[in-house]
């Protein structure tokens, strides 16, 4: 599993938002780290006719950063790295292995991303694109928070 690249000393709580940023506007809310549109061969299904064979999956990842993540990056440098996450679902792929449930491969991208402390939520779709012929895919979408 790859490391986030976080500073020890970062505090994920980050302030309470409203900080102002270098360009003078104000930050409210949290921002939102986007990855659309990873499509990766997979293995993946539980029928016998998905076994032994890859399909194409598509991940689609919301992170959503700490409240004042921006003021931490710029003073700490520590961030959330799509990269990282990115070469997460890639290496999973790559390594082999069926995986039964599309639940299972969207738990672990979610699981993976709220290692980093400077990620408060992730939502996860994974959808898989050569089922139907009708429907462009078919899948899960799931949304995960950092336990309290």
């Amino acid at each position: 599993m790859l490391a986030s690249p976080v500073s020890p000393k970062v505090s994920p709580t980050g302030g309470s938002g409203g900080s102002r940023t270098e360009t003078g506007l104000t930050e409210e809310g949290q921002d939102v780290i986007l990855i659309e549109g990873l499509l990766v061969p997979a293995e993946i299904g539980i029928l016998d006719s998905e076994k032994g064979r890859t399909q194409s999956v598509c991940f689609d990842v919301e992170i959503r950063t700490v409240p004042g993540y921006r003021k931490i990056f710029q003073e700490t440098g520590a961030y959330v790295s799509y990269a990282d996450t990115v070469e997460f679902v890639q290496n999973k792929a790559a390594s082999g292995g069926h995986t039964d449930m599309v639940e299972d491969w969207a738990e672990a991208v979610a699981g993976f991303v709220l290692t980093n402390p400077l990620a408060d939520q992730v939502t996860v779709k994974v959808t898989k694109l050569d089922i139907f012929d009708d429907a462009a895919g078919v899948g899960i979408r799931i949304c995960r928070k950092r336990s309290a």
